[in-house]
């Protein structure tokens, strides 16, 4: 997976997550996928870090989160299935969250690799792992442009600064 930035006349420009070099699995199901959610959101809900921001977003009760739980069933089935089950441009979903900083993708990763260890074979969790991994960093580095792009935003105040990224000149221009 990888950021791209996508540009269409009625929506303008904005960052989402493209395929790159993930291929149809032929031994990932949508079991594994169900097995793995549940596991890792089970996690996530208890957690002292990201539990009060999911929870606070989503809820706290199991009907709360069946939608959110469908939702991320549907992405990972697109993205290792490709059955088109996900139409959402996850991204943006982060970017509202102003006290996101990469520990947060850091814990995120470490439970996910955890639930994967739990839920997956070795190398189903491996695949999913890798994966993961790469959505991360591309939301981090698209998360340190926004930072870069908002006014009066000093580097000092951008929680994703170490990715060295930082809005070209040109961009600052108003038409």
């Amino acid at each position: 997976m990888g950021l791209g930035y996508v540009c269409d006349p009625r929506t303008n420009c904005h960052y989402e997550i493209v395929a790159d070099t993930i291929h149809v699995s032929d031994d990932i199901t949508e079991e594994d996928i169900q097995k793995l959610t549940h596991v890792f959101y089970t996690w996530v809900r208890k957690d002292d870090l990201l539990g009060p921001i999911f929870n606070g977003k989503i809820g706290t009760s199991d009907k709360d989160w069946e939608p959110h739980i469908e939702k991320i069933n549907n992405f990972w089935s697109n993205i290792f299935l490709r059955t088109g089950r996900y139409h959402g441009q996850p991204l943006s979903k982060h970017i509202g969250f102003p006290t996101m900083s990469p520990k947060h993708f850091t814990r995120w990763l470490e439970l996910f690799d955890k639930a994967g260890a739990k839920a997956l074979a070795p190398h189903k969790h491996e695949r999913f792992n890798q994966t993961a991994k790469r959505i991360a960093q591309s939301f981090q580095m698209a998360l340190a442009v926004h930072y870069s792009q908002k006014e009066g935003v000093s580097d000092a105040d951008n929680p994703f600064i170490d990715f060295g990224i930082r809005r070209p000149s040109w961009a600052h221009k108003k038409d």
